[in-house]
Formats: structure tokens, C-alpha cells, sequence
């Protein structure tokens, strides 16, 4: 019940921070949810700087094509992206969502193939990260760090590509047109 409950307020509070612009209210939400981390604040927000940060880059270049107020669509939208990335990582952490969708069985079987993807995908990240490491007699430098990073998001973007062109066929045989 402790688990649905937090995944509800979880839920609410994602609508309210989409629904709040003013940034005095997103950077008070972002304050109330780092002091609800408690002792996992530090770990959190590692986690949630580097993925706001790539987003703030690409945010950076939509305003500045948008020709609008970029520093405060930057500052916007960068306060709301962190406060949901922290929302989401706390709630990782503080939610067993096998309990929190119980109730539901198609959702418990969702959430069982939506696990299992990532199980497979961390597994994969890996053995890719095992195989730089032992193709290389000493430690590898930037620029080979970089080839690597790019033929593993070039192994998982084909891989998608792929497991979606599947998909698309088996729905299109049982009568499903997505055209």
C-alpha cells in the first residue's frame, strides 16, 4: 500500500512540476525533493546533473533557433528537468514498483518485460565495457574511449531499429496497421 501510495504522489507531483513555468516554484520543488533524499542527495544528484547537463545542450540550441529568451527557457526548463530526473531516481530508489502495480496485472507483466529489457541491455553495456578493457594493454586513451562509446551507441541504436522494424511485423500480421 506504502509503495502505491508513493507512486501516486510521485505521478501528481510529475503533472504539477509540467505544470508549473514559474522557476521560483520549480527550484523550491527541486529544494524539497534534495531535502526528501536525505543522506542520498550526493548520490542523486550525480546521477542527475550529467543527464541534464547533455539536455541543456541540446535545449541551448532549440531556444537559440526558437530566436526567444534563451537564458530564461534555459533556466525554465533546466530547473524542471532536474527536479523530475530527481523525482524519478528518488523514487527508484524508494519504490519497489513490483508492489506499487500489483494490483494490475497487465502493468506487473509490462513492468516484468520493461525489466527484463533493461536487465539485458545493463548486461550488454558491460560485457562492452569487459571487452574495451581487455583489448586494451594499457589504459585507453580519449579519442579510443570516444570510437568505443560511438560503436556502442551505434550497436544499441541498429539494435532498436531493429527489435522496432520486428515489432511493427508481428502487429501488422495480427491485423494491426500502424501506417
Amino acid at each position: 500500500m506504502r509503495d502505491r501510495l508513493l507512486l501516486g504522489l510521485y505521478l501528481a507531483a510529475i503533472i504539477a512540476a509540467t505544470l508549473v513555468h514559474r522557476p521560483t516554484l520549480l527550484a523550491g520543488g527541486l529544494l524539497l525533493v534534495a531535502l526528501l533524499s536525505g543522506r542520498e542527495a550526493a548520490r542523486i544528484g550525480r546521477g542527475a546533473l550529467p543527464f541534464a547537463g547533455v539536455l541543456s545542450l541540446s535545449m541551448l540550441a532549440a531556444g537559440h533557433l526558437a530566436g526567444g529568451s534563451v537564458p530564461a527557457y534555459l533556466l525554465r526548463m533546466n530547473l524542471r528537468l532536474l527536479l523530475l530526473t530527481w523525482m524519478s531516481l528518488l523514487l527508484t530508489r524508494r519504490v519497489n514498483l513490483f508492489r506499487a502495480l500489483a494490483f494490475s496485472p497487465r502493468l506487473s507483466a509490462l513492468l516484468v518485460l520493461a525489466s527484463g529489457q533493461i536487465r539485458v541491455t545493463r548486461r550488454l553495456l558491460a560485457e562492452f565495457r569487459l571487452a574495451l578493457a581487455s583489448r586494451s594493454p594499457e589504459r585507453p586513451g580519449l579519442r579510443l574511449l570516444y570510437q568505443h562509446a560511438g560503436a556502442t551507441g551505434r550497436h544499441f541504436l541498429r539494435r532498436s531499429l531493429r527489435d522496432g522494424e520486428e515489432l511493427a511485423q508481428a502487429l501488422r500480421s495480427r491485423g494491426f496497421d500502424l501506417d
